[in-house]
């Protein structure tokens, strides 16, 4: 009777015990309590970059400039993946797209466009959470430039984001942003609003020598970009 007791008695303090201890957390506290309260299960994304900029290569026989206005539209999904997200493209657009390059050899003046097949191409390239902050990291790249004959060729450069891209140090994109941010940042909590919106513009500027068959040529870039993201929640 006794050493019955002594069991029962051990039974009921592991049962107070276990009683005592916190509930195992679900998959859901990944996310902030205010992001489980809008109970959303994915979520609409629009990303619209617009830019204006100019180039000039100086040096050779003849300089050329050049201007042009892009406005592209990246459409996808977000979807919650443990602590991160799924990435999910539906559509990419070029909105607007008008270069146009002049050159002023012998004194008459030459004007270049490219063909109306040759358009940027726009690419979301993930979406990163850190800690508290959601970020997209996207770039829009282009072709060759200038257009008309020249002994150097350079990437056109369009806006992109500013961080977690490779590149030398000193010579990425972000470091040649000389007024506002390129980082596309958004805290988690808007996640849990109905459909928020975030602007973020920047303008860029960058000058370089480029050496060939013994010249040196100066090239010029420069753009003002705004980008808007667009979440709707589902």
């Amino acid at each position: 009777m006794e050493e019955s007791s002594r069991r029962l008695s051990g039974a009921l303090l592991w049962a107070l015990l276990f009683a005592c201890l916190p509930p195992e957390p679900s998959p859901a506290a990944a996310f902030p309590q205010d992001i489980q309260a809008g109970s959303s299960a994915w979520w609409e994304v629009r990303l619209v970059v617009t830019a204006e900029g100019e180039y000039s290569v100086k040096g050779g026989q003849t300089p050329v400039a050049g201007t042009y206005t892009c406005k592209a539209s990246w459409e996808g999904r977000l979807e919650p993946d443990g602590e991160d997200f799924l990435l999910i493209h539906i559509k990419t657009e070029i909105l607007e797209w008008r270069l146009r390059e002049t050159s002023r050899p012998a004194g008459r003046e030459s004007v270049l466009e490219p063909p109306a097949a040759a358009k940027p191409a726009f690419r979301m390239s993930y979406v990163l959470k850190d800690g508290r902050e959601v970020e997209f990291v996207f770039e829009i790249s282009a072709f060759q430039v200038p257009l008309h004959a020249s002994l150097v060729s350079v990437p056109l450069e369009l806006p992109r984001s500013s961080s977690r891209t490779a590149g030398l140090p000193g010579q990425g994109y972000g470091d040649f942003v000389c007024r506002g941010s390129s980082r596309l940042v958004i805290p988690e909590t808007d996640l849990a609003r109905r459909r928020p919106e975030r602007s973020f513009s920047w303008d860029w500027r960058r000058e370089r020598q480029v050496i060939k068959e013994g010249r040196v040529f100066s090239v010029s870039q420069a753009h003002t970009a705004k980008a808007v993201i667009t979440l709707a929640a589902h």
